[in-house]
């Protein structure tokens, strides 16, 4: 086929039957005089050409051209790639042909201002049967993939739409079908990261030789769905497990021709389209990223239906049941897809923040990767924030561009604190010393086996007078099990409003479960009071809500508190352990000396008693203000310290503006 061919089958069957009387033949021979020599192939009769006349020789013009033109050759390949039948190959041609060829595109114009109804024309011409050609052109594939469509002018005229899916075919003219499909799917998708950065993810493995034995076995209906906070790795993690998985992976209609947002259709165009491309290979999955996009903006109702929802549940469904090719979905909240669309998933995995340690070799390998030296402060920044991790090519390609030696934390906590929409966290404690904590167990071999445990469910009880190092102990802990820490004060969650307390006590429980955190509830004494004490029944039930949570709850959890002799009897059997930690003895206090002051403590040091980490931190700080005159200069501060704390428990009688050597 080819643009002369065409337009001579046009021109047939408008001519067929048709007077020169008429004024669909009056306007066609208009149109016809400057193309008479290339429609009748230099056998143009003297004279105006006449009705009669121009149908004759167009029956009995020999082909005009030899080479079919670039934009047929595409329908042709495209159709074979499709699988299309013989009706619905040539009506692909033919609707390429009206778009791209200016003397098909003005007769079919004025056949369709004439009267003709398109659609049938373009079915007849492309072999189908005349009772049933409009039909058959609705619902071609060619129509239903989005390739092309029918729109009406201003005057209810039809015409011929070609969407941007075959568009950009024609405009870019791909050399070999490899482009073709990158093209009209959408470039391959390479993995920048590895299973190794998501060891976090247990099911990983599962998915990866989920993707191979249904790329193997050609089975259809495979779909996992990712769901995650935003920035946790979700496109990644898709693009990874196709990596593994050894399936070539591509993601579909993130832009159209014009490199602008997709609607909808043009999204749901587009997968099935890629289905048809990609299904026949057996080698490919799809990544269809934001999957909110398939209902449309729909809002999720008591029953098993979405108000507002674009498009049909049935199609969608069958959709999702039929997929020759595996798709995974993302979507940042579950809670946007309804169940109905859930019920038809191969797998849902939920996916959080990766662990300090996955996020530390992902610093590491991205750092080499981009060719900086990570900053000091990103170890830092992952404790405080831990969807840093999402953030850290970004940060370190522009630290690398900017030539900033921090190695990309100035970029990371910008990102950080925008994803947050809000300020982060203060700093954690830094690296401790377990041997600096007076308590009555070592604290080191309990916390290695706590980390060496496969059961997590473990929970600390920390008591002890201010300064002892409750909450630098639980982020030592969280750090050890390779966890988030998640705090929670008694302002963060007390309320003036009867139940809402509970609410945040419940909401606190399962923002740990989602980021599978260490639970930190800290000034206990607040949240867990002895029921005895109560004034009110709601206040009662406050306590009731947390001890019961505290029974259920899969994770770990500390609570810390200055004020043991106020918890309620039963906290204590809620608590697989009880640390009591005190104030430093004699060698602990020398230790600490050491470690706080790089220096030998001298004699003097023993005679001042009631010390806790927290005074030599203080003094620390002290330091860097007020420089020392010596070692006994510090003994003297840590002395003050000492006696200006409430229980007074300093060596008596001692002179605060003198000194003990």
């Amino acid at each position: 086929m080819d643009e002369h061919h065409i337009v001579r089958s046009i021109l047939l069957r408008i001519g067929r039957g048709m007077p020169a009387t008429t004024s669909i033949a009056k306007a066609v021979t208009e149109w016809a005089q400057p193309h008479a020599d290339w429609l009748l192939a230099g056998e143009n009769p003297e004279g105006e050409l006449g009705w009669d006349a121009l149908l004759k020789g167009i029956a009995c013009a020999e082909a005009g051209e030899k080479t079919p033109p670039q934009a047929l050759r595409l329908a042709v390949e495209l159709a074979r790639r499709l699988g299309l039948g013989a009706v619905d190959s040539a009506l692909l041609e033919l609707m390429v042909a009206c778009d791209r060829f200016q003397r098909v595109s003005s007769l079919a114009e004025i056949a369709a201002r004439h009267g003709r109804d398109l659609p049938t024309l373009l079915g007849i011409l492309a072999g189908a049967d005349p009772q049933d050609a409009e039909r058959a052109v609705r619902q071609s594939p060619v129509l239903r993939l989005g390739l092309v469509g029918f729109v009406s002018d201003w005057q209810g005229v039809v015409e011929i739409d070609i969407r941007w899916p075959l568009e950009r075919l024609l405009d870019r003219a791909p050399a070999s079908g490899a482009e073709m499909i990158d093209v009209l799917v959408g470039a391959r998708q390479t993995a920048t990261l590895t299973l190794d950065d998501f060891v976090h993810v247990a099911d990983a493995a599962f998915l990866v030789r989920l993707l191979r034995g249904a790329v193997s076995e050609r089975a259809a209906g495979i779909n996992i769905l990712i769901h995650g906070p935003p920035g946790t790795g979700k496109t990644e993690l898709a693009r990874t497990l196709a990596a593994a998985a050894g399936v070539e992976m591509r993601s579909v209609a993130e832009a159209d021709e014009d490199d602008n947002e997709p609607t909808r259709r043009e999204r749901v165009g587009a997968l099935r389209l890629a289905q048809r491309l990609l299904g026949p290979r057996g080698d490919a999955a799809l990544l269809f990223d934001e999957m909110e996009d398939l209902i449309g903006d729909s809002q999720r109702s008591d029953g098993d239906w979405f108000s507002r929802r674009e498009g049909s549940k049935v199609f969608v469904n069958r959709m999702l049941e039929t997929n020759a090719v595996p798709v995974i979905w993302t979507t940042n909240a579950i809670g946007n897809i309804d169940d109905a669309i859930l019920r038809r998933m191969s797998f849902v995995l939920k996916l959080g923040a990766p662990p300090r340690r996955t996020a530390l070799r992902m610093l590491d390998r991205i750092a080499r990767d981009e060719g900086v030296q990570p900053g000091d402060g990103f170890v830092g920044l992952i404790d405080r924030a831990p969807e840093t991790a999402s953030v850290l090519r970004v940060a370190a390609r522009a630290a690398r561009l900017a030539d900033d030696g921090d190695g990309g934390v100035r970029a990371a906590t910008a990102l950080v604190r925008a994803l947050r929409g809000a300020e982060l966290p203060l700093d954690s404690p830094g690296a401790l010393d377990l041997e600096l904590f007076e308590t009555d167990r070592p604290l080191a071999p309990l916390f290695a086996a706590m980390r060496d445990s496969e059961t997590p469910d473990v929970s600390l009880l920390l008591t002890g007078p201010p300064g002892t190092g409750k909450t630098a102990l639980a982020h030592h802990l969280a750090r050890a099990l390779d966890r988030p820490l998640i705090v929670k004060r008694a302002s963060d969650l007390l309320s003036k409003w009867v139940g809402e307390t509970e609410a945040q006590i419940a909401e606190a429980f399962a923002e740990a479960r989602r980021q599978e955190g260490v639970l930190l509830f800290d000034e206990a004494d607040s949240l867990l009071f002895d029921r005895t004490r109560a004034h009110n029944s709601w206040e009662v039930g406050q306590v009731n809500e947390l001890l019961t949570w505290l029974d259920r709850h899969p994770l770990p959890v500390v609570a810390a508190t200055n004020h043991p002799d106020s918890l309620d009897p039963a906290t204590l059997r809620r608590f697989v352990f009880k640390l009591d930690l005190r104030p430093l003895g004699r060698e602990r206090a020398a230790r600490a000396f050491v470690r706080f002051f790089h220096c030998t403590a001298p004699k003097s040091l023993a005679e001042v008693t009631n010390l806790t980490p927290g005074d030599f931190a203080v003094v620390a700080r002290q330091l860097r203000h007020a420089p020392a005159l010596d070692t006994y200069d510090i003994v003297d501060r840590l002395r003050y310290e000492s006696l200006v704390k409430p229980e007074r428990s300093g060596r008596v009688g001692f002179d605060l503006g003198g000194s003990s050597r």
